[in-house]
């Protein structure tokens, strides 16, 4: 900083003020003194008065008002002492006033920048920037901050702004004294930790211009960083994120920012990544994260900044699409690139996103050898892209004719077969090029004729003879079944390849998959490749498979054959792709049922455990549970029919006896769903749930059982109780925090109105089952982390009012009976939320009197207090002559109970009611910024 300068001493004119002004004479006394000094500083104060309120009116005459304050200056004392006293004496007004009203932000705003240019000349008044600070400016800086540990909050507050607007108002090669520096550092750096979340913004914002990005052990750069992560007011962590400085240790903190509770911080974080930070500083991980947060975001303002950071990202790239997808990952993130490539388009003019393409085209197609992941994924998007807008003049401008296009696919299959097997990177980038292609003619005009014929022979030649990847034969089997229309025809030719596969004999012509030779190929490499076409195939096929004898053939000879097989894959294939079959066929699904159980049981692959619980829910979803219980039925009327009607001797009998239990552990595998003696009642929906419910209570499948019992339950096809009880838990226990069942069972939450009675019926027999699960869980569960107030409140916002005051009667007597345990005390806390105050007098008179025997019952204080403020709120919803002999009533029916204490209390008639107030919270239970999981969608 420059050295300080006293301002030059001027003589000046003498002017009609002086003379008025009183002239101290050199005899007068001190009393005399110090009175005329009073009177010259009484005047000067009501100057300045007058200034501060014209300044309050508005910012038409600042810079007016600056020169007119900037005269009283120059007109004081050389110390200029007094006038800063004035000063100050007038600002501290302002800084008493917390609420930010355009008043005093004026006061605020001219006082700081008067200060900066109170030293200067009057004509430098108009510059922009000043790059010294004068003595005026420091001794406020040193009077900040002397009171900055101020009480008030909106002192500590003005100050902090007074500070920061100094700091903003210097240029950026402003210089301050070293001493006044590190006093501004260290009482700022004590004002991040401030409790009142306005300072620390204040402090944030002015300790932007004093931290290091060159030093890692920055200490306003650490509080950033802790301010980012751990402050729990939205407007302090944003005020952090627009503040710091960017460098290699900052940048990841940033991005995390991006998935930030709330959409201001978020968006803030975004704004920063267009303003601050270039495409080239991020690794590829980053912009993909940062990509897939923001284009996901609920909040369209969040979103609309995403979109603004691909514009600046293409606009480094001087609009090439092509080049900034080089960028990304193309190959990794497929769909989400496609995300971005759609948003382009939609800011982009056609004419640049077709001359993107076209620099690249030779002939209307880009060279086999000139293909690449990003060339031929941009050019599968804009195609895609002008099909679904129906520019019907630029999709024919790009789009070759099919005939020619199925040519060219052939022929680039045929130049990458002749890639070294050792370049696994260059296999890898044509197995993904061979994709886009075959996705790319999904997007043909399949009304040419001639050229579907063109194309059945090349998907045709490609699986049986090139060597290709596993995914691009399941999308060529895709390909091929959308270019072969007749169903017949295509399950016909897709078993005959796959027989082919399996038999390689030269010269074979007839087909007969019931008389395979016993040289069929049965190695993993042939299984996959073969159970994947009948994955492909199964997934377009519209009639019943059970009936169809091509599509059994293959179940028997291909399907079940890999389902013993020993390698995970082939039986991970053979299991989805009969779940698949039986979807379709009612009657393979009754047959097969049992061996998914058994293969839940048994196997301990986790993608085929998932598969086959999936696959199990499925089928219940689809035929319904009543469907499988009448076939079982069925099955033990056949059974007991043909029973022979010879009685067995005792002999025989006892040794079936011990027979069966020797046989007593293998009989979970040879009957999953459990076997029965004749004498037990329990049904086949019984057995099921008791299996659901050991599935949702394992680590490895609860994520699946969750979701499936969610989607019975939401379907109407498994209203049980315990069931419901057992998700609400999941949802709810810390045990289960970061999985995917939480997202997925909260959006079934979320979506779970009252649609029927029975629904209803179960949310109302599962609420006092679940809180005395939580209440009584022992100490060492997870479950004793859940608050069941909380827990309550959801559950009672999905239950319209009629349903509370059944429930709130029942809660009286379950507080009755279980007063001082700790379930009871959660009973008392959750009285007032049952929506009953507006309901039936007679309901309201019956709890009344139970809640009146509970405080008889209760042995703490604070539960009579809580109970008894229950009761006089109560007491106000009752009939007046109700409310004058509720005492003397509360006693009768304090004797009338004595003695019933096991008598089961019920409600009267109780009248339909609007859905009370309770709903209204539903919606506030389920924000998530992860992406919605659609329940009803197919889990296969």
């Amino acid at each position: 900083m420059a050295p300080k300068r006293k301002p030059p001493t001027k003589r000046r004119k003498k002017s009609s003020t002086d003379e008025a002004r009183p002239v101290v004479a050199p005899s007068t006394t001190e009393e005399e003194d110090e009175g005329a000094e009073k009177r010259v500083v009484s005047k000067l104060l009501a100057k300045m008065k007058l200034i501060m309120e014209s300044v309050q009116k508005g910012y038409t005459h600042q810079t007016k008002n600056i020169e007119k304050l900037w005269e009283l200056k120059r007109n004081c004392n050389e110390s200029g002492e007094e006038f800063f006293e004035e000063f100050w004496y007038l600002l501290q007004h302002a800084c008493l006033v917390g609420a930010r009203e355009p008043p005093t932000e004026r006061i605020i705003q001219f006082c700081c920048k008067f200060a900066i240019r109170a030293d200067l000349n009057k004509e430098k008044f108009s510059d922009e920037e000043v790059c010294e600070t004068g003595p005026f400016a420091v001794l406020l800086f040193n009077r900040a901050l002397q009171y900055h540990t101020a009480n008030d909050k909106a002192v500590r507050f003005r100050l902090c702004q007074i500070i920061n607007i100094l700091l903003t108002s210097l240029g950026g090669d402003a210089e301050i004294d070293e001493e006044l520096f590190d006093k501004i550092y260290s009482c700022m750096l004590e004002r991040l930790k401030d409790k009142v979340p306005s300072v620390r913004v204040q402090a944030v914002h002015t300790l932007n211009r004093l931290q290091d990005p060159a030093d890692p052990e920055c200490p306003v750069i650490k509080g950033f960083l802790k301010i980012m992560k751990t402050d729990g007011v939205a407007d302090v962590r944003r005020a952090a994120v627009k503040a710091i400085a960017i460098n290699s240790k900052t940048l990841m903190p940033l991005i995390e920012r991006t998935r930030d509770t709330n959409p201001g911080v978020r968006k803030g974080a975004y704004e920063v990544l267009v303003e601050k930070i270039s495409i080239r500083s991020m690794k590829i991980s980053y912009r993909m994260k940062i990509i897939e947060s923001g284009l996901h975001d609920r909040h369209a303002s969040v979103k609309s900044t995403c979109v603004a950071l691909l514009r600046n990202w293409l606009a480094y790239y001087n609009g090439d699409i092509v080049r900034m997808l080089q960028a990304l990952d193309v190959e990794g993130k497929v769909d989400l690139c496609g995300e971005v490539v759609k948003e382009i388009l939609a800011f982009v003019t056609m004419d640049n996103a077709v001359k993107c393409l076209q620099s690249r085209l030779e002939d209307g197609i880009i060279p086999v050898d000139q293909l690449t992941p990003e060339n031929i994924f941009y050019w599968r998007c804009l195609v895609d892209y002008c099909l679904k807008n129906s520019n019907t003049e630029t999709y024919d401008a790009i789009m070759p004719t099919l005939s020619r296009f199925a040519e060219y696919l052939k022929n680039y299959v045929v130049e990458a077969s002749k890639i070294s097997s050792e370049d696994y990177d260059a296999h890898y980038q044509a197995s993904y090029i061979i994709q886009e292609l075959i996705k790319m003619a999904k997007l043909a005009d399949m009304s040419d004729e001639a050229g579907r014929k063109k194309l059945i022979g090349v998907t045709k030649f490609i699986i049986t003879e090139a060597e290709i990847t596993i995914q691009s034969i399941e999308r060529l089997v895709e390909l091929y079944c959308l270019a072969e229309t007749d169903e017949g025809t295509r399950i016909r030719t897709v078993a005959e390849i796959i027989n082919d596969i399996r038999n390689p004999l030269e010269g074979a012509t007839q087909f007969n998959l019931n008389e395979l030779d016993s040289c069929e190929k049965s190695d993993p490499v042939t299984m996959i490749r073969c159970l994947t076409m009948v994955t492909g195939l199964v997934q377009w096929v519209k009639c019943d498979v059970a009936f169809e004898p091509t599509l059994t053939g293959l179940l028997e000879n291909v399907v079940m054959s890999g389902v013993v097989s020993h390698n995970e894959i082939v039986r991970h294939l053979s299991v989805k792709a009969l779940g698949l079959s039986c979807i379709l066929s009612k009657t393979l699904a009754k047959k097969y049922l049992v061996f998914f159980l058994q293969v839940v049981m048994v196997d301990n692959f986790a993608e085929i455990l998932e598969t086959s619980l999936k696959v199990i829910f499925d089928l219940f979803l689809v035929f319904g549970i009543d469907t499988f219980a009448e076939d079982e039925q069925n099955k033990k009327k056949e059974a007991e029919a043909s029973k022979d009607s010879t009685a067995l001797d005792d002999e025989s009998a006892l040794s079936s006896k011990l027979e069966a239990t020797r046989l007593k552990g293998d009989a979970d595998i040879e009957n999953p769903i459990g076997g029965l003696s004749s004498d037990e009642e329990e049904t086949f929906s019984d057995r099921i749930i008791a299996k659901f419910k050991e599935f949702l209570d394992d680590e490895v499948l609860r994520s699946v059982a969750a979701e499936g019992v969610a989607k019975l339950i939401y379907n109407g096809r498994l209203l049980d109780p315990q069931l419901f009880s057992r998700l609400m838990l999941l949802w709810w226990s810390p045990a289960t925090e970061g999985d995917v069942l939480r997202h997925s069972v909260g959006m079934f939450f979320s979506r779970l109105g009252p649609k029927n009675v029975e629904m209803l019926e179960m949310v109302e027999q599962a609420f006092f089952p679940t809180l005395q699960t939580v209440c009584d869980a022992p100490s060492t569960s997870p479950l004793q982390e859940i608050n069941p107030v909380n827990l309550a409140e959801l559950l009672l916002s999905l239950l319209p009012g009629r349903h509370h005051e059944q429930l709130s009667i029942t809660a009286c007597n379950e507080l009755i009976l279980r007063p001082s345990s700790k379930y009871g005390r959660a009973l008392v806390k959750i009285l007032p939320l049952f929506d009953i105050l507006h309901g039936d007098a007679a309901n309201l008179k019956l709890v009344r009197s139970l809640v009146q025997q509970a405080i008889d019952e209760v042995d703490t204080v604070s539960t009579k207090k809580s109970l008894t403020s229950y009761l006089s709120k109560m007491a106000l919803f009752l009939p007046p002559e109700d409310q004058s002999s509720q005492h003397s009533q509360g006693e009768e029916e304090d004797k009338e109970n004595q003695g019933t204490e096991n008598k089961t209390i019920t409600s009267p008639s109780i009248k339909s009611l609007p859905p009370g107030s309770t709903e209204k919270r539903r919606k506030a239970l389920f924000a998530n910024p992860n992406q919605p999981v659609d329940l009803l969608d197919t889990i296969t």
